[in-house]
């Protein structure tokens, strides 16, 4: 029985340590297997570019010039770090969107590992264009040429998607207002539309509508977004608008919405434009130059002008509308003293309102006037002379002249006033003291002399208020100026300075003059300034009166030998230390929801 036990242990041992032993070389048979395939793996992304391959491909090689053009550039192996170069493009290109995806895999002992980056391009001009090739730490991709067409303004109207550029004049004159239309016209439901921004350099500009709409082409409905802008060129020559890019994606019908909500991105861009723009007639005088379609003078007065009485001020308000102009483009205004009143002007006001038509800046002058003396005064009339861009010829606005009906101040009429003699003392007569007159002469000396300390009082108040007045006027910070949300002063100041160093650059001495007249306008707006020597005394700064000396007589002196440095007048300008003024921001636009609500 033991040998029998014996046995029967030594059995069960043994087939437990084979059991044992053969899990044993499972496992060591896995282990092997997983780290040959970890080893390989690493290996392939450590070692696999050495062989790697880049290639670039296009889904077109034949687009117009509205279409989009999809590009894969795919490296045959994992990239560990970095990224293409891909700034190669962009000379011909716009990259729109950038998008990149790795994949390893190795099915029946084959091994695929590749790195994909996907590029979404818009042309930015037709003809034969080029891809060039993209380089990727020691690898180089194949170069693309790619064949952009213009694209038919005939067909447009069929498409779906398409776009309308339209400016209402082919030539202006030098800050004339153009208005530039964009149209997006669309059959199918679009969503997160937006809008480049327009840019140009030599002109101001401000967008004044946008408006929505249907239309119907061709017995085919489409929903119109409509923007306009109003431009302001700064310099005589060619204006050129450049062409702009609405960008949109198709509205998925997937109800479920999510990331597929939204489908096929869909870009289409605006057509480019080149405008004339002439120099200012020669017989206009530049302080008269005001190119507007319309100009209207409207004037207000505090007080009845038939109620009027020396030492008390009356306000006139006067106001100046033009169509066509900024606020800050309209002269202003100079009242000339007489010996009849004196003239205390206020600070100026400037505003603008936009819609379709384009811009009507206002000019608000505000003067208190303090007449000296009784009688009839005659306030002489105001004219303003402008140019009729929609006559093409010279014309004046004017205030007739108007008559002030001024009485006495109160005070004469108590400085006239005499208490009457008393009467002498004769031998009827009671004794003083009895005397029923003496109360009464008396009475009438406190009167008198109550009178005289009230006036004298009231007069110094009157004084203290002018003289107050008169000192508030340099101290009182300039008003804000509304450019309808878009156009603010840092944002045409900016302007202003860049249309100086493009004249400057061009050597164009006539438009840099009026472009540096209206920055100092700009800077100093409650200001009458008519020279440029006026901007340099108000900055105190004898370097720039020197080079607007020189630009001055080389613009109105024949055979000047000296010339301004044009470079040194532009950096002068630049770090001119001027009031600070807002600021606004030049964004990608976004535009207003299609279908508001939906």
């Amino acid at each position: 029985m033991i040998n029998m036990t014996v046995k029967k242990t030594l059995v069960t041992s043994t087939l437990v340590k084979s059991t044992l032993v053969k899990s044993t070389l499972v496992k060591s048979t896995l282990v092997k297997r997983i780290l040959c395939i970890t080893l390989t793996a690493t290996l392939a992304l450590a070692c696999g570019h050495s062989w790697a391959t880049l290639t670039a491909t296009a889904d077109r090689t034949i687009i117009d010039s509205n279409e989009t053009l999809q590009l894969l550039v795919r490296l045959d192996s994992q990239a560990l770090m970095g990224e293409p170069d891909f700034t190669v493009i962009e000379s011909d290109f716009e990259i729109l969107s950038t998008s990149r995806q790795q994949q390893y895999s190795r099915v029946n002992g084959q091994t695929q590992s590749f790195t994909d980056w996907n590029l979404l391009l818009a042309p930015k001009r037709t003809g034969r264009l080029l891809v060039p090739s993209i380089k990727y730490k020691k690898d180089i991709s194949n170069a693309i040429e790619i064949t952009v067409r213009k694209a038919s303004a005939v067909s447009a109207a069929g498409q779906p998607v398409y776009t309308e550029t339209l400016v209402d004049k082919s030539e202006v004159y030098i800050q004339q207002q153009l208005l530039l239309t964009h149209r997006l016209y669309t059959s199918v439901r679009l969503s997160d539309l937006s809008l480049d921004p327009l840019k140009i350099d030599d002109a101001l500009m401000q967008k004044v509508s946008e408006t929505q709409f249907q239309k119907n082409v061709a017995g085919k409905n489409y929903q119109v977004v409509e923007i306009v802008y109003a431009l302001f060129p700064q310099a005589s020559g060619k204006l050129q608008i450049p062409a702009l890019r609405f960008s949109a994606y198709e509205a998925s019908n997937n109800r479920y919405g999510g990331f597929s909500a939204r489908g096929n991105r869909i870009i289409r861009s605006t057509d480019a434009k080149t405008i004339d723009v002439m120099a200012r007639p020669t017989q206009v005088d530049i302080d008269s130059w005001m190119p507007a379609s319309s100009i209207d003078l409207n004037q207000q007065w505090s007080s009845p002008l038939d109620q009027l009485k020396v030492g008390e001020p009356v306000t006139r308000n006067i106001s100046i509308t033009a169509k066509g102009l900024t606020g800050a483009q309209i002269m202003p205004l100079t009242l000339v003293e007489s010996d009849d009143y004196k003239v205390y002007p206020d600070q100026p006001q400037l505003d603008d309102s936009a819609d379709i038509s384009g811009v009507t800046g206002v000019r608000r002058e505000s003067f208190a006037l303090v007449p000296n003396r009784p009688g009839e005064i005659t306030v002489p009339g105001i004219s303003l002379r402008w140019w009729n861009s929609g006559k093409q010829r010279m014309e004046t606005a004017t205030l007739d002249p108007v008559t002030l009906q001024v009485a006495a101040a109160d005070v004469s009429a108590v400085s006239n006033y005499s208490p009457a003699p008393r009467a002498a003392i004769g031998a009827n007569s009671l004794p003083i003291e009895a005397t029923p007159e003496a109360p009464k002469s008396l009475m009438a000396e406190l009167r008198w002399s109550l009178a005289l300390q009230l006036s004298v009082a009231a007069n110094a108040v009157l004084l203290l208020f002018l003289l107050f007045k008169y000192l508030g006027r340099s101290s009182t910070p300039a008003p804000r100026r509304d450019l309808s949300g878009q156009n603010s002063a840092r944002l045409e100041l900016k302007q202003l300075l860049t249309a100086i160093e493009r004249a400057a650059q061009k050597t164009d001495l006539a438009p840099l003059r009026d472009s540096l007249l209206a920055w100092g306008r700009c800077i100093f707006p409650k200001q009458k300034i008519k020279t440029l020597a006026e901007i340099a005394a108000l900055l105190d700064n004898a370097q720039l009166q020197q080079q607007f000396d020189l630009l001055d007589q080389a613009l109105y002196t024949r055979n000047s030998e000296q010339q301004p440095d044009l470079k040194l007048l532009v950096n002068l300008v630049r770090n001119a230390i001027v009031p600070k003024t807002e600021s606004a921001g030049a964004t990608t636009v976004a535009l207003k929801p299609l279908y508001p609500g939906s």
